[in-house]
């Protein structure tokens, strides 16, 4: 996980953006933690220590600087982690999976024990999963805390805090002062909307994220016009929208409480906790796949709003055109959704075919209904189980599991062998292409990417 000291301290002393979170500096003098690029005067080597995360000095008695504010950057690329057990838990730890449940809980879930899940968590980032999820939190209340006028009570909630006291005790221990005293902006009551600049990391292909969400926005639930993506939670709109070189996100103040869930979906949405540089630094030397790579650098792999919904649209979308996929799942929304897209409960026993949609396909949305109403919806978001839990529904197949593994589990090695496209571009059958994709992992889902981009024209999106 952590580079070797060596190559820390080069990186440090050259402020070399490619290293910026990646690492992070621990200064001893200070007793507080930067990030590799931070403009403060450079310390000596002897007094500076290094950490895989802002969590581990965190949790090793460091405070954020305040002038390179560590605890914004980007979360490390989960490509970075060598134990998949990890990978899975960051993953729902992101998602808020302990906003409202212990660590063993989190364990029990990915099938180990607490005691191995922490000693792998310390092992591959020097925290624990309780520490993350801490500096996670910590890390939007601060951003709330400098760039909005919500009251302090809103700021709790909103960034994942059960009580306004422990977000208090919490700040105060963390940045060694109050919220109140941390806070350059007046505050003023009243419901106030959020809007908050999202670290993205470069390059950022704008175009094509947009472009790809502007064909499978869900009317009523979605839209998107240019570099504007809005979508509806609960009656209201939030907003992103792509400009002077970042994103921005706008939550409606009736939202402010829900910031945290907001944010983390967004970040699943725009694949905002991709390594560009790596990524298309590796799939360049693929002489195969390089001249689409240098067509199309800074690409993302789009995520979904929602794993069932996602999930749910997979099934839909299958041996059905990109620019038609969206409107049997309209037709759903329209006609079991109450304020937003169907939840499982109502479709575990409806009669999805009314659609008009194949009877196989009906029931196999009706069984994934069933399983998520009663399991929850985490298994959606770890590839593996993803994969293995709808490869055993009837009318579910490769296609539809490697989709949801890219997409809903934000699996970045996910490959889509049998997709129609896929196949065209490289110009060959199921086997073949699985053979010739190896050299791209493990980022074959980013590489699926610039081929549907190379070939953007309306297309059968895949077979089970």
């Amino acid at each position: 996980m952590l580079p070797a000291p060596d190559i820390c301290r080069r990186a440090r002393l050259a402020r070399d953006l490619r290293f910026d979170g990646h690492f992070i500096v621990g200064v001893v003098t200070t007793g507080v933690f930067c990030r590799p690029i931070c403009p403060a005067r450079l310390p000596a080597e002897e007094n500076v220590r290094y950490f895989a995360t802002s969590a581990a000095a965190m949790e090793a008695g460091y405070r954020p600087c305040l002038r390179c504010h560590p605890e914004r950057e980007s979360p490390l690329p989960t490509w970075t982690i060598s134990s998949e057990i990890v990978v899975r838990a960051v993953r729902m730890i992101d998602n808020g999976y302990l906003a409202e449940r212990p660590v063993r809980a989190l364990a029990a879930e990915i099938g180990v024990g607490e005691r191995h899940l922490n000693r792998l968590f310390r092992e591959e980032l020097g925290t624990t999963p309780k520490g993350l999820a801490r500096m996670r939190r910590i890390a939007l209340a601060k951003r709330l805390v400098d760039e909005t006028h919500l009251a302090m009570t809103d700021v709790a909630f909103a960034a994942g805090y059960g009580s306004v006291r422990r977000f208090n005790d919490e700040f105060s221990r963390v940045f060694r002062r109050p919220p109140r005293a941390a806070r350059r902006k007046r505050m003023v009551s009243g419901s106030f909307p959020v809007s908050l600049r999202l670290p993205t990391r470069q390059p950022f292909n704008a175009d094509w994220v947009f472009s790809f969400l502007a064909r499978r926005a869900l009317p009523g639930l979605e839209s998107v016009r240019g570099h504007t993506y809005r979508r509806r939670v609960d009656r209201h709109c939030i907003s992103v929208s792509h400009r002077d070189g970042a994103l921005w996100l706008e939550v409606p103040g009736a939202l402010a409480d829900r910031t945290s869930d907001v944010l983390a979906r967004v970040r699943r949405v725009f694949d905002l906790d991709a390594d560009p540089d790596a990524i298309d630094s590796h799939l360049l030397e693929s002489p195969e796949c390089a001249p689409w790579v240098r067509a199309g650098r800074g690409i993302r792999v789009p995520g979904t709003w929602d794993a069932f919904e996602g999930a749910v649209r997979a099934i839909l979308g299958q041996q059905v055109r990109v620019d038609r996929a969206t409107d049997p799942a309209a037709r759903l929304t329209k006609t079991f959704g109450i304020d937003g897209f169907p939840t499982p409960a109502a479709l575990e026993n409806a009669e999805v075919a009314a659609i008009g949609i194949p009877g196989l396909r009906a029931a196999a949305i009706r069984q994934l209904a069933g399983i998520v109403h009663e399991r929850g919806d985490a298994f959606l978001l770890d590839p593996p189980t993803a994969r293995e839990t709808l490869l055993a529904i009837d009318g579910i197949g490769p296609w539809t599991a490697e989709y949801v593994a890219m997409r809903v589990a934000r699996d970045p090695d996910a490959f889509l062998a049998s997709d129609w496209v896929v196949r065209k571009a490289m110009g060959t059958n199921v086997r073949d292409a699985l053979r010739r994709a190896e050299p791209w992992r493990p980022w074959r889902a980013y590489a699926v990417m610039h081929l549907w981009r190379a070939y953007s024209t309306p297309f059968t999106q895949g077979s089970t």
